[in-house]
């Protein structure tokens, strides 16, 4: 049994419950201040009155990825051509190179072909739906292109088209991701992995192997793709370990802004293009009744406001069984009465501040006309629909509190400037994203708050989330982590 004592705990109920001692046993909270002042105990932490929430949640990443991107070159810092072109040529080895984060300014197989063209060389952009490769990658993976600039599934293709990585490989990847995000004070995930490295059953194999060693709620979502493997798998939805569930079938409806594939109502600045739906409304039905057919739920990728309203239509002609719910993921630009619409059904959102704050202004000149909500989330609250906060990392620093300080200051990274501020939201509604929000998809009812019965999952600050400095948020003020009464992370002993 263990005390934590000279803390702030913030039960999350109120933004003025508070309690200064707490009591945990077998990974649950037992008691708090006065109803625990008889007990006794194996183990006291003193917390040095750092401030206590429930332990956050990122409810919408790629842990394999984030593991990979922090493997590979990252050249998110760069923006200009001639600086990237010139980084390359500096970290290119006569073998094959894979750089993350690059944002797009131009650069096609040409460029990459002065480089080399006998060793394969991917750009993987900042938005993770598209790729820049040169000719040699083409002729590898058998693909004829002009550009050598690949978006969605002939971009997958091409990454699909190297070996894969060995099962203690991609142990080491997601080892390398979850020793990162304790450090920024995650106790659990909702992520999209099953696809992308090794196969459904290796995959999940991986993630038992590793959660065994390193504590952490892992929530995955399962590929389209891979939903005949899990039928196959004889496993059921939800738990799997204790640490450990499946979660809904992730689909895709369209792409992204910044490559002109996210469904829009109304056209992209100086042209006829309304964005696409990137497998077919056809081929995207028969996928929402085949997960139907499995009782599953689904995950949809949505970030247009016409893909939104299709999706919506979707939903309520094949809704999800009575005790499920769907989930749908970035829904950034909408339409006034789509609100009403998203009220009618059993759905969550899963969202990204930070997206804001890297997404505007520059977002809103691909548009003819700016949508009508824009990062609508305090309307989305008010409405009575649940936001889970996430950050999509690798496309995001996965960072929780950067995601707070964009929901609720809506400052972009770019110009300092805050945008649609009557969206924005109250720092413990924020919090609660993190927490509350985010636990709501994985059914558990024991997660989110600091309550008795509750896990003893904590993401322990040196500050007050909720009346310090703004500019805390950006400053690394985690203390500690701990995951089932477990201290995963402590800054004070590395």
């Amino acid at each position: 049994m263990k005390l934590w004592k000279n803390g702030y705990f913030h039960t999350m109920e109120d933004p003025q419950k508070t309690y200064h001692l707490m009591a945990t046993d077998h990974g649950l909270i037992i008691g708090f201040d006065d109803e625990i002042k008889d007990l006794e105990f194996d183990r006291v932490i003193d917390l040095n009155k750092a401030h206590v929430y429930p332990g956050f949640v990122d409810a919408h990443l790629h842990l394999l990825g984030y593991g990979q991107k922090l493997l590979h070159h990252n050249l998110s810092h760069l923006k200009e051509k001639d600086e990237i072109l010139s980084e390359l040529k500096k970290i290119f080895k006569n073998e094959k190179l894979f750089a993350e984060g690059y944002r797009e300014c131009g650069i096609t197989k040409d460029d990459l072909n002065q480089i080399s063209t006998t060793h394969p060389i991917l750009l993987r952009h900042n938005d993770y739906h598209s790729l820049t490769v040169n000719d040699k990658v083409l002729e590898l993976s058998q693909i004829t292109h002009d550009t050598g600039v690949l978006t969605e599934e002939v971009a997958q293709h091409a990454i699909d088209s190297f070996p894969k990585y060995k099962q203690k490989e991609v142990e080491k990847i997601l080892t390398l991701s979850l020793k990162s995000l304790y450090k920024y004070g995650i106790t659990g995930g909702h992520s999209d992995d099953l696809y992308y490295f090794n196969g459904f059953d290796e995959t999940v194999a991986v993630f038992e192997n590793v959660l065994d060693k390193f504590p952490f709620r892992a929530h995955l979502l399962m590929h389209h793709m891979t939903i005949e493997d899990f039928k196959k798998s004889g496993r059921t939805y939800l738990d799997q370990t204790y640490y450990l569930q499946l979660g809904a079938v992730k689909m895709f409806y369209d792409g992204t802004v910044s490559s002109k594939t996210a469904l829009m109502k109304k056209p992209y600045k100086n042209s006829n293009d309304f964005g696409q739906n990137v497998n077919g409304k056809e081929k995207f039905i028969e996928l929402v009744k085949q997960a139907r057919n499995y009782h599953l739920p689904i995950a949809v990728h949505v970030i247009g406001d016409q893909g939104l309203d299709e999706v919506i239509e979707i939903i309520k002609t094949y809704p999800p069984k009575m005790y499920h719910h769907d989930r749908l993921i970035h829904t950034p630009w909408i339409k006034k009465e789509t609100i009403d619409e998203l009220k009618k059904l059993r759905v969550s959102l899963d969202i990204q501040p930070q997206f804001l704050s890297s997404d505007l202004p520059w977002a809103l000149d691909f548009f003819s006309e700016t949508p009508e909500l824009v990062f609508p989330w305090k309307t989305l609250l008010e409405a009575g629909l649940n936001l889970a906060g996430s950050s999509d990392a690798p496309v995001e620093i996965p960072n929780p509190l950067l995601g707070i300080h964009a929901a609720v200051f809506r400052e972009s990274s770019h110009d300092g400037k805050a945008y649609f501020t009557e969206e924005s939201l109250s720092r413990f509604e924020a919090i609660s994203m993190y927490t509350i929000g985010a636990n709501y998809s994985t059914e558990h009812k024991n997660r989110g708050y600091l309550k008795v019965g509750y896990v003893s999952d904590l993401s322990i600050f040196k500050h007050d989330l909720l009346s310090m400095h703004p500019n805390k948020f950006k400053e690394d003020i985690v203390e500690m982590t701990v995951i089932d009464e477990r201290i995963v992370y402590d800054k004070n002993k590395l």
